[in-house]
């Protein structure tokens, strides 16, 4: 069986090893090599530095991760973090078109009971139904930005408990 010279990466004591040996303990300062060959050279490299850049890039990896997912989240949500005041302006415009849909209806409800005393049939019955449309319209606008804000808000707090995650494992 043919050996090979190598020099420990460690202390820098020669060491002899087996051809197809991957890995050794250095006899002169105990430490864990690993044996790596290239078509030029053989050469020994630390076990416990292998770890370590693994370690780093375990940590560098994780903190990707928390950022893809802060990304997709807003992807998701089809917005950065909206700022107080655009979440005002939208509660304001969500009252505004609530009272006009009411409004509507009360006119619509109006002009049936005009036309319910006056000409009657089916003058009657389309205000009416309009009446009833404007309502609808009013409930289903309110689920939905009842809908919209309780997503809003998970959105929010999944984006900042990610933020802290991030925030940690930075400061690492």
């Amino acid at each position: 069986m043919e050996t090979l010279s190598v020099r420990c990466n460690h202390c820098g004591a020669p060491l002899q090893v087996a051809e197809n040996t991957r890995f050794v303990t250095c006899q002169f300062c105990q430490s864990s090599l690993e044996v790596k060959r290239t078509d030029s050279s053989v050469f020994t490299e630390e076990v416990a530095k292998i770890a370590d850049n693994t370690g780093r890039m375990a940590e560098s990896l994780e903190v990707i991760t928390v950022q893809n997912e802060i990304e997709r989240l807003d992807r998701e949500m089809g917005m950065q973090p909206v700022a107080s005041a655009q979440k005002k302006a939208g509660l304001i415009g969500g009252v505004m078109g609530g009272a006009f849909g009411i409004f509507f209806a009360v006119v619509c409800f109006l002009m049936a009971y005009v036309f319910s005393s006056e000409v009657g049939g089916v003058f009657t019955i389309v205000p009416a139904g309009m009446g009833c449309f404007g309502l609808l319209m009013v409930v289903m606008s309110v689920i939905g930005a009842l809908n919209h804000e309780a997503a809003s808000s998970k959105h929010q707090e999944r984006r900042e408990e990610l933020e802290r995650k991030l925030q940690a494992l930075r400061q690492k």
